[in-house]
């Protein structure tokens, strides 16, 4: 990989793609943050992560020297390849923002790739990731779905 490309997938310098996030800049929208968020995933920033989790998720409830610890032995396992970012839409009436996307990846050499509709919510100054719903990833290729209207039609 090409360390001065932003992993996310744009094709961009890192520094004119997901790198102001990093740094702490507000995404102005869901899915840049998602792929702010696959970007520390990817190159092992965890301060990125903890500050973009919305105060509601679960994880908040850990103290954060746990989830620092998860994340650090995810970190070493974990072999980031792609992310794909399908659909997005919101804000809807209760403010969530949404993000279907896949990411392909391998945890410990075993193929751990997966697909997901993401939920955002403002909060602490910007969006904030509240929850993530993992969707069967070889159904979602069966089916050709792309988007979200798609997915829900499916369920």
């Amino acid at each position: 990989m090409n360390d001065r490309l932003c992993p996310c997938g744009t094709g961009r310098p890192l520094e004119a793609c997901c790198g102001p996030y990093l740094d702490g800049a507000e995404a102005p929208d869901a899915p840049t943050l998602m792929r702010s968020r696959y970007t520390a995933f990817v190159r092992g920033h965890h301060a990125h992560l903890l500050r973009t989790l919305h105060p509601e998720h679960e994880d908040r409830r850990l103290p954060t020297r746990v989830l620092r610890e998860r994340l650090e032995k995810q970190a070493k396992r974990a072999r980031y390849h792609r992310l794909l970012v399908l659909d997005h839409d919101g804000p809807d009436a209760q403010g969530l923002h949404r993000v279907l996307f896949r990411v392909s990846m391998k945890l410990a050499g075993a193929d751990a790739s997966f697909a997901e509709l993401s939920s955002f919510a403002v909060a602490e100054g910007g969006l904030r990731y509240l929850t993530g719903e993992l969707v069967d990833l070889k159904g979602l290729e069966q089916l050709g779905v792309t988007t979200i209207a798609e997915l829900e039609a499916h369920r």
